[in-house]
């Protein structure tokens, strides 16, 4: 997966349900399309999206592969640094979404309703 990822920010999953199930790298995109149909406000998976139609809030599996290349990705020009724990598109269950936490290599389920940060990524 090559991508480019923005700058973070920081909102919720969301606090209803919308669906993200997919896990795998590929799957992010689809995932962010799901959650947005499902919920056009959306705070995490909007914040993605709001860069343009081909950004999208990755899946714990692209986050975990970014987690991977953690070094590269801070060593390029202009990247900010990560910082704590990201949401990814990937649902739990109805209530929890899955996070990567850039610490520790941590992946982690919380609530929906509460705040983390946003990495936004494009594949190109």
């Amino acid at each position: 997966m090559v991508f480019f990822a923005s700058q973070h920010h920081s909102a919720t999953w969301f606090g209803g349900n919308p669906s993200g199930p997919g896990a795998e790298i590929g799957d992010g995109f689809n995932n962010t399309n799901a959650i947005i149909q499902d919920c056009p406000s959306a705070p995490a998976a909007f914040a993605a999206r709001s860069l343009g139609t081909d950004w999208f809030l990755p899946s714990i599996n692209e986050l975990k592969k970014m987690y991977d290349h953690k070094d590269d990705l801070e060593a390029v020009s202009g990247f900010t640094a990560f910082s704590n724990s990201y949401w990814s598109s990937t649902e739990n269950v109805n209530f929890n979404a899955w996070e990567q936490n850039f610490y520790n290599g941590y992946q982690n389920y919380d609530y929906k309703d509460y705040s983390n940060y946003v990495r936004a990524v494009r594949a190109f």
